[in-house]
């Protein structure tokens, strides 16, 4: 049930023009710098945007120019670390082709963490790309997850197995809940 969900929004985003994903993110992104969730974090794990996510290159770079610290995905065999990022430019292509940095500083607890998906639900449920990586984290982790996702992504209800973990809050471009 959940290939088909993750095939069929995969279709729907890629059916879906670049413009039409920029003014959702754009959207994203200004909801998301006026919430308490952005102001009261001093570190904030994100992830970098590829294939047609919601874009958060702004997010990242806003952050870096308010003075906050940002850590960005790292894959390590099977495990996802958060590592930190100096400034956008030292962005480097790691494992998948997911854009990472060369830092050795991690964090186990940053205040806020940006999760991507291809679909929410109510439950703030989320369907990623299947490896795990962020649930695994997320397990772990003493961190308040935001799932930044455009509205039409969301799922009436999505099969959840014992190792998904559930958002603690969702951002769409209509606002958070």
């Amino acid at each position: 049930m959940k290939n088909e969900m993750r095939r069929f929004f995969l279709n729907l985003r890629r059916e879906m023009g670049k413009e039409k994903i920029e003014e959702y993110s754009e959207k994203i992104y200004q909801n998301l710098i006026k919430t308490d969730l952005y102001k009261n974090a001093n570190t904030i794990f994100v992830y970098v945007s590829m294939d047609k996510e919601i874009n958060t290159e702004k997010i990242i770079r806003k952050s870096l120019e308010d003075g906050k610290e940002i850590y960005v995905p790292f894959i390590e065999g099977k495990e996802m670390k958060a590592k930190k990022l100096e400034k956008y430019e030292d962005l480097v292509e790691g494992k998948f082709k997911i854009k990472t940095t060369r830092s050795d500083i991690s964090i186990e607890n940053p205040d806020l963490s940006l999760i991507p998906g291809l679909t929410f639900d109510k439950s703030k449920h989320r369907i990623g790309y299947g490896g795990g990586y962020y649930d695994k984290f997320l397990e772990k982790s003493k961190t308040t997850s935001l799932g930044l996702f455009m509205s039409p992504f969301e799922s009436i209800e999505i099969p959840t197995e014992e190792y998904d973990m559930a958002l603690d809050y969702i951002l769409t471009e209509e606002g958070l809940f």
